[in-house]
């Protein structure tokens, strides 16, 4: 080998040193060349990533159509790197489960996180558990339903325990009254340990209270002393604070030993033959006129009318940082504090989740990040994350459950400490299978 030789490899390796080592540097740093080139975009870009947590665990992810990566068995997540800045296609599937999917964006040096994905069976099964029943009324514990139904002697009034799964007795229709009474109306008190009931008899309505806490259950006649105020245009209770919309339009809080207060000096303007509904949520007072929905926020003076159409009561969720509110036919939610992992959102703020061409009922969290309701004549999931579209399943389909059953008067109960759905359809009530 000559001279010149041996000093042009020389020049030639010290020349693809000083080139390549610092292509690997920017290569270790995450820079990537942004093929295919796209005119107005830079050339050398920096990657960013995507992390995903699934339930259930071990499931696989697809980008743009190909398994990349699968979630881990210990937590059900997964990191996914050195992905050029640009919107992808992410599908996580598993056997068994419906499959998630939804079209999002990386951008440079930031990771796209999807933290709190669930997948839901392909097939949820329900079962019968109570049959014979004309009206089911869940406690506000969320742990017992209420059943109305009626036998021989009468119509009567039993109690399904959700922990349990037993049903008891609670009183006969001939309990209210020995010449027999017409059932009215009935409630569950805020403490869910006594059902109030009102029974005509006699063309006279009188109110009952039955304290299901004692066994076996105890029925009494109320007192006309113990009525409910007709001072309180609406009332609400909130973890052992009471509160009401008095004829004057103010919110008034009603103390231990009875005595009320001011809440604020704002006024909802009281119209005669109007119904009022009251919700207070971490510090945000929610008033429901007829169909409209109105709103003061912790430090302001005056109402302000956020949404006209509702159709719903307002649910809070497990996580107390948001409120879902329904129409007939969209779903919107309310945030009482930030939220801050992705997609972020400030306290105060009103979001549009999804519009159907079914009526929308029994409204209700699943879990802090997706809602479970009746449209049409199936129970659906909605997620609450509405980068890109919305992933809204069926999870039970009334076809075939009850060929004479009305599905416009199903009722959902939802009992979210063992993940199951109660469906009361026709004159039965049934339970799902886990939902997760």
């Amino acid at each position: 080998m000559s001279r010149r030789f041996r000093t042009f490899l020389f020049i030639f390796f010290v020349a693809l040193f000083a080139i390549a080592t610092p292509s690997l540097v920017l290569y270790a740093q995450g820079y990537r060349i942004n093929w295919p080139i796209v005119p107005g975009q830079k050339l050398i870009v920096m990657t960013g990533g995507f992390f995903i947590r699934t339930t259930p665990k071990q499931a696989d992810i697809y980008v743009n159509g190909k398994l990349n990566d699968q979630t881990d068995f210990f937590f059900g997540s997964a990191l996914l790197e050195n992905f050029l800045p640009r919107q992808y296609q992410i599908e996580v599937k598993k056997t068994g489960f419906q499959t998630w999917q939804k079209n999002l964006e990386i951008k440079e040096k930031e990771v796209t996180e999807v933290r709190n994905i669930a997948l839901f069976p392909e097939q949820l099964q329900i079962a019968a558990v109570e049959k014979n029943a004309a009206e089911a009324l869940l406690s506000p514990d969320k742990q017992k339903i209420a059943l109305r139904g009626r036998d021989e002697n009468g119509w009567n009034l039993k109690l399904y325990d959700i922990t349990k799964g037993v049903t008891s007795k609670l009183a006969g229709e001939k309990d209210f009254s020995a010449k027999g009474a017409a059932f009215s109306d009935w409630t569950w008190e805020n403490d869910s340990k006594k059902i109030d009931v009102t029974a005509v008899s006699d063309n006279a309505t009188s109110s009952y209270v039955i304290s299901i806490e004692r066994n076996p259950a105890r029925l009494e006649k109320k007192s006309a002393s113990s009525a409910t105020t007709t001072e309180e245009i609406a009332a609400y209770a909130a973890r052992g604070d009471d509160y009401f919309i008095d004829p004057e339009g103010f919110i008034m809080e009603k103390g231990s030993t009875g005595n009320t207060s001011k809440v604020s000096p704002a006024q909802i303007a009281i119209e005669p033959g109007a119904k009022y509904r009251l919700w207070v949520f971490k510090g945000y007072y929610f008033i429901g006129k007829n169909s409209e929905l109105y709103i003061l926020k912790p430090g302001s003076d005056s109402f302000e009318k956020i949404f006209d159409g509702l159709a719903s009561d307002l649910a809070i969720s497990p996580d107390g940082k948001k409120v879902v509110y329904t129409s007939d036919s969209e779903i919107w939610l309310f945030f009482l504090g930030d939220k801050t992992d992705q997609p972020q959102f400030a306290a105060g703020t009103k979001l549009f989740i999804a519009r159907l061409s079914e009526k929308i009922s029994d409204c209700d969290w699943f879990n802090s990040d997706y809602l479970i309701f009746i449209a049409g004549s199936a129970v659906k999931t909605a997620e609450i994350d509405n980068r890109d579209k919305v992933n809204i399943i069926d999870l039970i389909k009334f076809t075939g459950l009850d060929s004479g059953a009305d599905a416009q008067k199903a009722k959902l109960l939802w009992d979210d400490k063992q993940k199951s759905a109660y469906l009361f359809l026709g004159n039965a009530l049934y339970k799902s299978q886990r939902a997760e």
